[in-house]
């Protein structure tokens, strides 16, 4: 009895003892919860504090959350690779970058995004899809199957398992730097203008990674899509090649129309609803009409060139029946030579409407044209205008970047200020695991 009873005792003793324990546990845990909700109510009255910088980084064309170089570096520092896939982006291909790294996927489907500025991507963006998110089938479906544009960073991993790549998309193996071309690309051509001027931008900041300059990237890169936009004073108004003339007079007289039904229709007597309704039609008929407006520019050009040929078979028709087709297609066959073996010929200058209509007809550029009150704000029409006003466009975007990086540095410094003082008052940090890519520098922004 005298064991029993003291075997009950002790047993009393430990139940009271764990209890005890288990209450102490509870009481730690309510404080640490108690000070992460109070860490957390003050990081959010801190963020809310900076919702007007955060925005207005976040909205700022020249802002670069990435850095560049992780998409250069894992093409190779080639220029053509990167302006093939800054095309693809700009024409509504469907795009899927890969790489086992995640902070490289991350980072280049991020900064090709924003190579695109003043345009915005109109397609699905998914800057990261872990090969674990969702289920085999609904991947395959997503990659292979989507009907619209995308632009999609993913794991290696993941395309392994799928056992094969989109055969119609452009696909970046950003490991060994490998760019699968889409057939829907043919029409892309590096040593034909425009993209030969955005590629000899590109080789002179970016050869390598001592050499490479991420600004000049982002001004080459702003330059091009600029160019492309501007029908004033952009690619289109600069060359001299017959086609190119003939788009120009086209989009004059259309212009000329545009600008005189309104006159016509306040002249009857219609009101302010009705004439900004006939503003937008006439800018949504413009941006449609714009590839096909190069289509029958390149095909006018072309019969006339044709014509000129037959007309002189001498000269064409002494190299040969093969000669006389590479001299009409021109620059169509980029192994005939290109741009400066016509120009070195005395030939002529190989059209640029024959890869911008693809750009024109693109969701991306319909977008932007028919939002003249947003893309063509005063501020973007400092750059949209840079030849016209003077202005030094790699110097323009420095001094961007320096006013948006003080800005973004003032908003991260009001976080670590938080965490440091929560520190200091006893809130554990939760100190991340080895091998986490998260944990690498890059990913704070």
């Amino acid at each position: 009895r005298s064991v029993r009873s003291l075997a009950a005792g002790v047993g009393r003793a430990g139940g009271e003892e764990g209890a005890l324990a288990a209450r102490v546990e509870e009481e730690a845990a309510a404080e640490r919860a108690a000070r992460l909700t109070a860490l957390l109510r003050e990081a959010e009255a801190v963020v809310r504090q900076s919702v007007p910088e955060l925005r207005w980084l976040l909205r700022h064309p020249l802002w670069l959350p990435v850095p560049l170089a992780p998409l250069c570096k894992a093409l190779q520092w080639e220029s053509a690779e990167v302006a093939y896939l800054l095309l693809a982006a700009l024409t509504d291909q469907r795009v899927l970058l890969h790489s086992r790294d995640p902070l490289v996927a991350f980072s280049a489907a991020s900064a090709l995004r924003c190579l695109l500025a003043p345009l915005e991507y109109s397609g699905v963006f998914i800057p990261f899809l872990p090969a674990g998110l969702m289920p085999l089938e609904d991947a395959r479906t997503l990659l292979f199957d989507c009907s619209t544009p995308y632009l999609i960073a993913c794991e290696t991993l993941l395309v392994a398992r799928l056992g094969a790549v989109p055969d119609v998309a452009v696909v970046a193996d950003l490991d060994r730097g490998a760019v699968h071309k889409a057939p829907s690309t043919e029409w892309f051509s590096a040593r034909a203008p425009p993209v030969l001027s955005l590629c000899t931008e590109l080789a002179a900041c970016m050869g390598d990674c001592i050499r490479f300059r991420q600004s000049g990237v982002q001004v080459a890169c702003l330059r091009f899509v600029v160019d492309v936009l501007n029908l004033g004073s952009g690619f289109l108004a600069s060359s001299r090649a017959p086609a190119d003339d003939a788009a120009r007079r086209q989009l004059a007289l259309l212009r000329t129309f545009a600008d005189d039904v309104p006159s016509r229709c306040r002249a009857k007597g219609l009101g302010a609803d009705a004439l900004a309704s006939l503003q937008r039609a006439r800018l949504q008929s413009e941006g449609a009409i714009l590839a096909d407006v190069c289509d029958v520019a390149l095909a006018s050009a072309g019969e006339a060139r044709a014509e000129r040929l037959t007309a002189d078979g001498g000269a064409w028709h002494r190299g040969g029946q093969d000669n006389w087709a590479a001299g009409l297609l021109g620059d169509a066959a980029p192994h005939a030579g290109g741009l400066a073996a016509q120009l070195a010929g005395g030939g002529e200058p190989a059209p640029v409407c024959r890869q911008l209509r693809h750009v024109y007809a693109s969701q991306s550029f319909r977008q932007w044209w028919l939002q003249p009150s947003r893309t063509r704000s005063p501020d973007r029409l400092q750059w949209m205008e840079f030849r016209a006003k003077g202005i030094d466009l790699s110097e323009y975007v420095r001094e961007n970047r320096d006013s948006l990086a003080v800005l973004e540095q003032s908003v991260s410094q009001r976080i670590h200020d938080l965490l440091a003082k929560a520190s200091v008052d006893g809130v554990e940090r939760a100190a991340p695991q080895e091998g986490d890519p998260y944990r690498r520098e890059g990913l704070d922004k």
